[in-house]
């Protein structure tokens, strides 16, 4: 290892052991500010060639706890990585007899997913959680081992749900040559140079702007997208060349009470994406690294409940240089 290599990788080392005493000592504060603010803590390294972790801490409107990785995406060797079909997809769920639900995944932590990945020679070094899934709500979501997931997803070229079609939604997209991009509606003849395409309950940014009409936010409850809460989101800038991850944590009062959707665009346009989906969020939401110096998986983001959940759909990116 020469001396280059080793200072990245003793910064890296305190960079993660840094996040948590980042935030528990920032005081809690109490505005209604509408905007968020510059970020009261903002911790940055350069994690490997072509990515760039932050930690933030923000203070208004509330303390908010966030998480984010910049991809460069013309870095050599990238490309992404997603779960796949189980062995028993398409079959009912043998561990749910409430309803019928056909096997689509097996629910697995996101820290699981890299291992297994890496154990299979791929070199995953930043995975997070993408699609929501039932059966849910309540105790069914802990005791099925398996997932149906809400919408049509694809992974490696093939459908991931089972019995859906391409339709209204908002999806991160690869296409086969490696290209990335966010589509909201989705036709299936769109779809045949598709890799991974993976459902985003909502638009946070489209071109640019904030995506609040009726088109972009189906009806539903508007406690989902005004309350803070835990959530994951990704974007892209307008030349499409980075991409955004970003966890923001929720429900812990004094560390993190979470973000709303209006939080996520304000966070994303400071990071200065056009294009950004919210993906599934809550206790599922989960932004991984490889831990090179420990050689595993590495959570940075901090569960509520104290537990890792396991989820549906984990998407992680691969650099083979």
């Amino acid at each position: 290892m020469n001396k280059k290599h080793l200072i990245a990788l003793v910064a890296a080392s305190v960079f993660l052991a840094g996040f948590s005493a980042a935030a528990d000592d920032t005081a809690v504060a109490t505005t209604n500010h509408v905007v968020v603010g510059a970020p009261t803590v903002s911790q940055t390294i350069p994690w490997r060639k072509g990515v760039t972790l932050k930690r933030l801490v923000f203070n208004e409107p509330r303390l908010m706890g966030a998480f984010v990785a910049r991809v460069d995406l013309t870095t050599p060797g990238i490309g992404f990585t997603a779960t796949e079909r189980d062995p028993l997809w398409g079959q009912p769920m043998p561990d749910y007899t409430n309803e019928l639900w056909l096997v689509n995944t097996k629910r697995e932590t996101t820290v699981d997913f890299m291992a297994r990945r890496h154990g299979a020679g791929q070199n995953v070094e930043i995975a997070f959680n993408t699609s929501g899934w039932r059966p849910w709500p309540g105790r069914a979501a802990v005791a099925s081992t398996y997932a149906a997931l809400y919408r049509w997803d694809m992974v490696d070229g093939q459908e991931l749900s089972c019995c859906k079609t391409p339709g209204m939604g908002t999806y991160f997209i690869v296409r086969n040559d490696g290209s990335t991009f966010i589509r909201t509606v989705v036709k299936p003849h769109m779809t045949n140079d598709w890799s991974i395409a993976l459902y985003g309950n909502r638009p946070i940014l489209k071109d640019g702007r904030r995506a609040r009409d009726g088109i972009h936010y189906p009806v539903g409850d508007p406690a989902y997208s005004e309350d803070p809460q835990p959530r994951t989101a990704v974007g892209l800038t307008p030349d499409k060349k980075t991409l955004v991850v970003l966890a923001v944590d929720g429900r812990q009062p004094g560390y993190s009470e979470g973000a709303s959707f209006a939080d996520l665009a304000d966070i994303m346009l400071m990071e200065g994406c056009s294009d950004v989906v919210n993906m599934d969020g809550g206790g599922s939401t989960s932004f991984v690294v490889w831990d090179r110096e420990n050689a595993c998986p590495k959570m940075l983001n901090k569960h509520a409940n104290g537990y890792m959940r396991r989820v549906a759909v984990n998407l992680g990116i691969t650099f083979s240089e």
